[in-house]
């Protein structure tokens, strides 16, 4: 018999998780959310079979009633999660776990790269030397205090003669843009003063006395859960009055609210730490809303979708090869937004703490309790680890301890959930801030 998928094995209790993810959001379901949320499920369902396995006064037929209380908590509370929306999400099969990846670098001097620096890994690309792997080599030419003139030995050999015209094998640039040639003596120049000496060497003949070389290095990144638990407490008595009075299971109310408050807490130390990876507002990314004379409050706020753009340029200036998909913002960042052509709102159905405010031009806008008045951050979330900012890494989603009663009525029941959350990239994230600074009025009157 072929193997299920742990997708098409815990398919039902998915099914049940899409409908809550669609009342919440008005969208479905992508495969990897339901991924995360299979692995999930299976590892509680492991956790609670060991436990029951060595339990002490509880009986075996408990186990089902219970699993499919603990489980039905994890259907519910993991899809409404903004975590998919804002890092990666992987959850690990283990407790600790490592995200392994390659970084090529230089491993000799040539011309302006230094061994050691990265030409390429998963998360940006380094800076480009044209000239690395080819025949011209350009090299710096610094001057200790005091000296006017260094003498330098060609590195790359053999030189090519006359590579500029005749006469004309070594290239001096001067600070000023000054052009003067200068012919090696055994192998070495005397620069007249700083700047740069450009030159080719014969990288064709065999054999050669060097090549410049690149590095494959394997690099990895620790993950390991940490724990997050509360505690719920109440009166056998109150229950009964809630059930007889009122027909509500105040244990089950209890345990829904425990469960938010293990989201919510989620949410925002996910958001915490996006704010604290972007840093200070860069002062490229601020806009005034203070209103020119002259034009209208429309107008003037259409102006921000350039404040947008250039966030996204910083980040593609940094890596070369990612553009932002998200905004981080403050409630009142949205006065703003909502003036701006293509902000689309979201229907706010659900909203516990941070919560998905609406679209800007394919940008998803989250508003966060978290964050200075004013200021916002815009970043990266890709579909893996390496387009990224930070990965949220679940191990248990939400676990629940046996339901307790002692002697004077009280009643105690515990919750626990365990994930990794680490940063990835910093430089998919910056930050701006919206201010409002009076105009100065520049008046001038003739004789």
């Amino acid at each position: 018999m072929e193997k299920k998928t742990l997708i098409e094995q815990y398919a039902p209790r998915i099914e049940i998780s899409e409908q809550v993810y669609t009342k919440a959001t008005g969208s479905t379901l992508d495969n990897n959310r339901k991924s995360v949320i299979a692995m999930v499920l299976d590892n509680e369902t492991k956790f609670l079979n060991e436990a029951f396995s060595n339990s002490v006064g509880t009986q075996r037929a408990d186990l089902g009633a219970w699993k499919k209380f603990c489980l039905n908590l994890t259907t519910v509370a993991l899809p409404t999660l903004i975590a998919h929306d804002l890092v990666i999400v992987n959850p690990m099969a283990s407790f600790s776990g490592y995200i392994t990846y390659v970084q090529y670098t230089a491993g000799t001097n040539k011309g302006q790269t230094k061994q050691g620096d990265v030409f390429n890994d998963p998360f940006r690309l380094g800076k480009v030397d044209v000239n690395y792997t080819g025949a011209a080599v350009v090299e710096n030419v610094d001057l200790a205090s005091g000296e006017e003139s260094k003498e330098i030995t060609l590195a790359w050999t053999p030189v090519i003669k006359d590579a500029f015209g005749a006469g004309k094998t070594v290239k001096f640039i001067a600070l000023d843009g000054t052009v003067s040639f200068l012919e090696p003596v055994d192998g070495k120049v005397t620069a007249p003063g700083a700047g740069k000496i450009a030159y080719m060497y014969d990288n064709e003949r065999i054999p050669q006395n060097d090549l410049p070389i690149v590095n494959a290095e394997i690099k990895s990144l620790p993950l390991v859960a940490k724990a997050r638990r509360v505690a719920v407490y109440y009166s056998q008595i109150a229950a009964f009055q809630a059930k007889q009075d009122y027909g509500f299971d105040l244990g089950d109310q209890l345990a829904e609210k425990a469960c938010g408050q293990l989201a919510y807490e989620i949410d925002t130390e996910i958001t915490d730490l996006l704010l604290e990876t972007a840093g200070e507002p860069l002062e490229e990314l601020t806009f005034n809303k203070e209103v020119p004379t002259g034009i209208s409050k429309a107008q003037h706020y259409e102006g921000f979708s350039e404040i947008v753009d250039a966030a996204g340029t910083i980040v593609y200036r940094r890596t070369k090869r990612f553009s932002p998909n998200y905004m981080l913002c403050a409630r009142d960042v949205l006065q703003v937004l909502n003036l701006v052509p293509g902000f689309k709102a979201a229907s706010n159905a659900h909203i516990n703490g941070p919560y998905l405010a609406g679209t800007l031009s394919g940008l998803k806008v989250f508003v966060t309790p978290n964050i200075e008045d004013g200021h916002f951050a815009i970043g990266v979330n890709g579909d893996d680890f390496m387009s990224s900012v930070a990965v949220y890494a679940p191990y248990m989603a939400i676990v629940p301890t046996q339901l307790l009663g002692y002697a004077d009525g009280a009643m105690s029941q515990g919750f626990s959930t365990m994930y990794a959350l680490e940063v990835l990239n910093k430089d998919l994230i910056v930050a701006g801030k919206i201010v409002k600074e009076a105009r100065s009025i520049n008046v001038n009157v003739g004789d």
